[in-house]
């Protein structure tokens, strides 16, 4: 496949044309289908990988039966930069969501840009720095919140304002497996927690979302603010 432009990735946005015509000449381009893997844990492999379109996800696997989600990352972002730069083996899995384009960047090479454009070393600096302190606050959640807290904080974060009923709705109900990779846990907590809240009139069906009846009681519960 002929290189396509990196112009959308937001790593390379200062730089100047030349320097991102001659990274994406030096990429692998490939595009990936819906559930193919991109790379595995404990690989070898170094690249960098900068999603051109479509989405993929970065996960752990806990158990043979239990997924964690770590990030959804879409066009215009980039992922793999940490073997990249400690030339360890991968710690996560990634799988494309839908069909995307990746353009790929051998380790080294990627080290060497962030040596020769310190602005491209920063932003690097500062993904990881946002990666720590995302973890950090994922630690203290799995230490601080039992299983059903999570959920209920997953439906939070999902939910939005619904003015015309008041409370908040999930316009688009994800499946109980969705929740459960991003909550940690599984499929039939999740199960076990949203009826724990439709049965104390809490939460209720409709169509394909659902509908938070009593918002405040929902954060009260999950023990968020």
């Amino acid at each position: 496949m002929p290189p396509a432009s990196l112009e959308g990735i937001t790593l390379f946005e200062e730089l100047p044309a030349e320097a991102l015509h001659g990274i994406a000449q030096a990429c692998r381009w490939q595009r990936y289908a819906p559930g193919q893997l991109v790379f595995d844990r404990d690989s070898d492999t170094l690249d960098v990988y900068f999603v051109v379109e479509g989405t993929v996800r970065i996960s752990s696997t806990v158990s043979p039966e239990r997924e964690v989600a770590l990030a959804d990352v879409g066009a215009g972002q980039y992922f793999g930069e940490i073997a990249a730069i400690d030339r360890q083996r991968r710690t996560a899995r990634v799988v494309a969501l839908e069909e995307s384009l990746l353009a790929s960047l051998g380790g080294p090479a990627f080290v060497g840009v962030m040596r020769d454009h310190s602005g491209v070393a920063l932003k690097v600096m500062g993904r990881l720095t946002r990666i720590v302190r995302d973890l950090d606050h994922r630690v203290i959640r799995l230490l601080a919140q039992s299983e059903s807290q999570r959920v209920w904080c997953q439906l939070l974060k999902l939910s939005e304002s619904d003015p015309v009923h008041g409370g908040g709705i999930i316009r688009d109900m994800p499946n109980h497996g969705e929740i459960a990779t991003w909550a940690g846990t599984s499929r039939d907590c999740v199960a076990r927690a949203i009826g724990d809240l439709a049965r104390n009139g809490i939460v209720r069906r409709r169509t394909r979302g659902l509908v938070i009846s009593d918002l405040d009681r929902l954060k009260l519960m999950a023990g968020e603010d």
